[in-house]
């Protein structure tokens, strides 16, 4: 076995890239790299905080949280690590900007269709289950477990 020794400048990249993402885009998918955690830590404050109830308005269930803080997780995700090995570190390409849409976008549904996904609970239409295919984690059906 042979022992690899890295130098501290090596070291402080692997921190970097484990901290801020894997890129460093620069213009307008840099602001959004910004702007997107601001927005997610401001939406942590909020929620977490009493102001919702003071206010009375802006207070959402545990389900509806969950779905924001995932969207805005997806999101990252896909826009500050790179999708694939050989994707660009300086920049964002498309495919990861569309990954990033969809996933959010299936995410937030949850979000955005609660009341009626609530009221028609066990019954679901057409665009839930397209919605649910493409959020789903793995393309292939799960197996059952043994022995429950």
């Amino acid at each position: 076995m042979t022992k690899t020794t890295l130098s501290s400048t090596d070291a402080q990249d692997m921190v970097t890239q484990a901290d801020a993402g894997a890129r460093n885009p620069t213009g307008r998918a840099g602001r959004i790299l910004w702007f997107v955690p601001l927005c997610w830590s401001l939406f942590q404050l909020w929620y977490a905080s009493p102001l919702p109830f003071i206010v009375n308005f802006g207070i959402l269930n545990d389900t509806e949280a969950r779905s924001i803080h995932l969207a805005f997780a997806v999101f990252l995700a896909f826009t500050a690590y790179p999708a694939l090995k050989d994707s660009a570190r300086n920049r964002i390409p498309t495919t990861d900007w569309l990954l990033a849409f969809i996933g959010s976008g299936s995410s937030a549904y949850l979000y955005l269709f609660y009341t009626e996904l609530a009221e028609r609970a066990g019954a679901p239409t057409q665009i839930d289950i397209i919605v649910a295919a493409v959020g789903r984690k793995k393309p292939y059906p799960m197996p059952a477990k043994r022995g429950l």
